[in-house]
């Protein structure tokens, strides 16, 4: 039996050619994922595929089911471990989603895939939505600026209002201080039932102004009918300021806020305290 070299050489070039594109196809879909830890800027994420981020079902207030998070949801990062691992949380959401999520109060990582396999960094699309904005100038260290009126909007789309009654009843003198001990996650201005509670249905945001719109009016803040369906409020970011406070020959209280035009009034958001001696 004679062998056709040349028709072997032809057959044994084909097979290594399958081969080698196979190999370079499969090169291709091959993706490489990197750690989102490192990354100190980032406050939110979302959620690319379905994950288990640390939460529970809440029953009688106590720890209940894993809760398995959806794709699409935004999580807020409190802090990592510099690699591959998040504590993450469902963040400002609103008081009716809080009432069926249990949040561990442990500060460690529950994510072990905190990579861009599973989380994409998100910026809000609404730039004041968590921020609690009270009424009034700024902050004034002293009883004649506790317990004004805050309102913020959750990451889940509410506008939830606190009037000055609530606040007193539960001791919040602002976004920062309270006379309620809790975790720092349970700020109780995060947690506590609002008085007026609505549904933003949308917004739009022209510079340093947002615009949010929901249907029924929320007393207590200087929204605007404009139109049969809608409500609007006006939202204007102005600039940043501090006050130091000197008590004695060293101690010290420094407080930051950022100024608010809402609707014509002065509201402001409270943004860090700290003293020391």
């Amino acid at each position: 039996m004679k062998i056709n070299l040349l028709h072997l050489s032809k057959i044994i070039g084909g097979i290594a050619a399958i081969g080698t594109a196979t190999l370079i196809g499969l090169t291709t879909t091959t993706h490489a994922y990197s750690d989102l830890g490192a990354n100190t800027n980032i406050q939110y994420v979302k959620v690319k595929r379905p994950l288990f981020t640390g939460q529970y079902t809440k029953v009688n207030g106590r720890k209940g089911q894993k809760v398995i998070t959806p794709k699409g949801t935004i999580l807020k990062v409190e802090q990592t471990n510099g690699k591959s691992q998040a504590y993450l949380t469902r963040g400002a959401i609103s008081y009716q989603k809080q009432q069926r999520i249990y949040q561990p109060s442990q500060s460690v990582p529950y994510t072990k895939h905190y990579t861009t396999q599973y989380f994409t960094p998100y910026k809000l699309k609404l730039p004041v939505r968590t921020r609690a904005l009270q009424l009034g100038k700024g902050y004034t260290n002293n009883k004649s600026g506790d317990y004004k009126p805050i309102f913020y909007i959750t990451l889940d789309g509410y506008i939830q209002y606190y009037s000055t009654p609530r606040l007193k009843h539960y001791k919040i003198q602002n976004s920062q201080e309270s006379s309620t001990q809790t975790r720092a996650i349970d700020n109780p201005i995060w947690t506590i039932q609002p008085t007026t509670t609505e549904k933003v249905n949308t917004f739009k945001t022209k510079g340093n102004t947002s615009y949010v719109y929901y249907k029924k009016g929320i007393k207590g803040l200087p929204d605007k009918k404009v139109s049969s369906n809608y409500y609007r409020l006006a939202i204007k970011k102005l600039n940043a300021q501090n006050k130091l406070t000197h008590y004695g020959d060293e101690d010290w209280q420094l407080a930051t806020w950022v100024t608010y035009n809402v609707g014509g009034h002065h509201f402001y958001d409270l943004t860090e305290i700290s003293s020391g001696d």
